[in-house]
């Protein structure tokens, strides 16, 4: 913070706040604005929403998963693994794994972490979901 105060304002650094009135951002800000001004978003989040919900119900089932949780358009499933926790080494391996399929999954350690787009369509979450159940197979350790 001492680096950018200055009572002298030829020392201020005016822009130390890269969210003030940044013409990207804002440009940004506004066409989501209108998107939900004029999309039915709210709509489609309820449906993501239940749609996670339902969809991690099949890996409640499965010996490779296990804390299988949603919150809204959130959800979150651990992978049985030999070692758990954010620096789980089969971190890495299950990134370029999902990288390998165009998916962006955020693998937390032995936790995937999902958050897809509002915009996604039912097939395209299906073959997420079957991504994860191939990766069960390939990586999960059974109970």
């Amino acid at each position: 913070f001492q680096a950018h105060f200055s009572e002298d304002r030829k020392k201020t650094f005016f822009h130390s706040s890269s969210y003030t009135a940044n013409p990207i951002a804002c440009a940004a800000a506004l066409a989501n604005v209108e998107i939900w001004r004029d999309e039915p978003v709210a709509e489609r989040i309820a449906v993501l929403s239940a749609r996670q919900a339902a969809g991690l119900q099949r890996f409640r089932v499965n010996p490779y998963f296990t804390d299988c949780r949603t919150t809204g358009t959130i959800a979150a499933l651990d992978l049985r693994t030999g070692s758990a926790g954010y620096l789980a080494e089969i971190g890495p391996k299950l990134r370029a794994f999902f990288l390998e399929r165009g998916l962006l999954v955020r693998p937390l350690g032995n936790v995937l972490y999902l958050l897809p787009p509002y915009c996604i369509t039912s097939d395209e979450l299906g073959g997420l979901y079957d991504a994860i159940e191939e990766a069960g197979e390939r990586f999960g350790s059974r109970p």
